[in-house]
């Protein structure tokens, strides 16, 4: 007669036990994990935050199916606006550690990153395969170059002026819009659309809320501000002690 082993009841509840310790420990240890990456980012250089979006952006035009097509070399072309961005990030990061650059090294992000937009829109997207709709990008890719152009007019936002600030970012990033949109009208296969236009402008007022939120958040969005006060008590000394 086969011996069978019955599993008692205080055994099922020590496995149990132990399954809920192994998932909390988990757990516990991917909080840390994340409060730890959200503690580096937040005072990591505003040119690591600049070259993360040119990352994540080059890694998800190679994961998107078709992108580098043979029969459209242009897009070789976008993808190497986001690779020169990226370029320039790494480079002033190394460059300008822990000050402001001057205001045309500011520029250089948003202007890889505009010609990435215009190079996009001047190719058709036959034999792309989108894992979302194409009007989900559009928010999200003019967020970004909100950031951007908010890096570049940074000084106004440390001198608390938001609403010229907020001008700074909007103008340009809606002329652009408009004329990238009468620019898809001439391309093959593209359309020009309100609702792109549209859908560009929440992405213009995103962007320039998350760079108000990095500039309250991300101690190393205020180095000029920080700067300008420790340079106060020295110039009302030197004027003091004159007669």
């Amino acid at each position: 007669m086969p011996l069978i082993r019955t599993q008692s009841p205080k055994t099922a509840s020590t496995s149990q036990t132990a399954k809920g310790l192994s998932l909390g420990s988990f757990a516990a240890q991917l909080c840390a994990l994340v409060r730890t990456g959200a503690r580096r980012l937040r005072h990591a250089p505003p040119w690591t935050h600049l070259a993360t979006l040119f990352t994540l952006h080059i890694v998800g035009a190679l994961l998107i199916k078709g992108f580098l097509n043979s029969r459209h070399p242009g897009r070789l072309a976008a993808l190497s606006g986001l690779v020169a961005g990226l370029a320039v990030c790494l480079w002033a990061r190394k460059r300008f550690t822990g000050k402001l650059p001057s205001p045309w090294v500011r520029l250089l992000p948003a202007l890889c990153y505009a010609f990435f937009i215009a190079s996009m829109s001047h190719q058709p997207l036959g034999g792309v395969r989108l894992p979302v709709s194409g009007d989900a990008f559009h928010p999200v890719v003019y967020a970004c170059l909100a950031v951007f152009l908010g890096w570049f007019r940074l000084p106004v936002l440390q001198e608390r002026r938001l609403v010229p600030f907020a001008l700074w970012v909007a103008v340009p990033g809606a002329l652009f819009a408009f004329t990238d949109e009468w620019h898809q009208s001439w391309i093959p296969g593209r359309c020009r659309s309100a609702s792109d236009v549209l859908l560009d402008l929440i992405g213009l007022c995103l962007g320039t809320g998350g760079v108000v939120f990095l500039h309250r958040w991300a101690p190393q969005w205020k180095t000029t501000e920080a700067k300008t006060a420790t340079q106060e008590p020295s110039t009302a000394k030197v004027t003091a002690s004159r007669p």
